[in-house]
């Protein structure tokens, strides 16, 4: 039943923002695993989760050890952020907008971004403003993982300064889907 109100949920977003929902299905459990396996080690700094969604990637990140306090999700789709807000009530959830939403975190350490915001959908401006906003968040060892189903092509954490340090296809996904890592040069 749960699967089945995520599905019905997503599938109202998608009609209602195509263009910042990106998917027609959920991500499934293979592609949340290999995301929280790149966040990396270490139990200092947040793990801010752009673009949650119906919770699967989330879901991995805690299964991998991140402990809740230091799980930040920020959501844009008000459904999205309230089901996320009931579902893991131990996380902290906010409804707002990725590219608005680093000066509220202050001085926080960030850690890790994981990404699953369909940054080829969105207007340019507004994937600017994301990708240099959280690229100035990120501490010195910390790192960005995106995921896209696009399986070639430069990705715009790159135009934000970050390099490229890891590549992988989640092919048990459907689409399949392309996960990258970045970190400072």
């Amino acid at each position: 039943m749960k699967n089945m109100s995520c599905n019905f949920m997503l599938l109202n977003e998608v009609i209602r923002s195509p263009r910042e929902i990106g998917a027609l299905c959920p991500s499934s459990a293979r592609l949340g695993n290999t995301m929280a396996s790149l966040v990396g080690g270490g139990d200092e700094g947040l793990v801010v989760e752009l673009g949650a969604g119906t919770g699967v990637i989330t879901e991995s990140l805690l299964r991998s050890g991140i402990a809740p306090g230091r799980l930040v999700i920020i959501e844009k789709s008000s459904s999205f952020a309230s089901y996320l807000s009931e579902r893991f009530p131990q996380i902290s959830v906010f409804h707002a907008d990725a590219g608005d939403w680093p000066s509220i975190l202050g001085r926080a350490a960030v850690k890790a971004v994981v990404s699953g915001l369909p940054l080829r959908s969105l207007p340019h401006q507004s994937v600017h403003k994301i990708t240099d906003t959280w690229a100035r968040s990120l501490t010195s060892d910390g790192r960005v993982i995106q995921f896209t189903y696009s399986l070639f092509g430069a990705s715009a954490w790159q135009s934000a300064g970050l390099k490229r340090i890891d590549r992988e296809t989640v092919w048990g996904n459907l689409p399949p889907a392309r996960v990258e890592v970045f970190s400072r040069p």
